[in-house]
């Protein structure tokens, strides 16, 4: 039981209440953590902003999200790396990101939809 409280990435809530840049994800892959292994972020919907990332830990990778309608970040979705290689990892990782973030787009629309449709 204890295990996933060991892999759960503690410090989101220390991150900040918007999407972030990639030199802090880049941070966060360099902590001297040593249960962080590294980390690497996905182009957002604007330039220059990460809204998912990778975290590569010890026992699990976590895909990390930024839901912008309770502005927090949250672990979308965690899965076992033992026996994968690094570009497996780095795949379905980015299969997850990519996931969350067709869905987060089209969410978002709805709701712009739904504002204009209030005016």
């Amino acid at each position: 039981m204890t295990d996933d409280l060991e892999t759960t990435p503690s410090f989101l809530s220390s991150l900040p209440s918007q999407p972030i840049t990639d030199d802090i994800v880049k941070q966060i892959g360099e902590t001297d953590n040593p249960k962080v292994r590294g980390a690497m972020g996905f182009p957002g919907s604007s330039p220059s902003t990460i809204e998912a990332f990778l975290l590569d830990m010890e026992a699990k990778t976590h895909v990390i999200v930024f839901d912008p309608g309770a502005e927090q970040w949250h672990v979308y979705k965690s899965f076992e790396t033992e026996g994968m290689s690094h570009q497996q990892m780095v795949d379905c990782a980015s299969e997850l990101a990519n996931e969350w973030l067709a869905q987060s787009l089209s969410d978002r629309i709805a709701a712009a939809e739904n504002t204009e449709q209030d005016t």
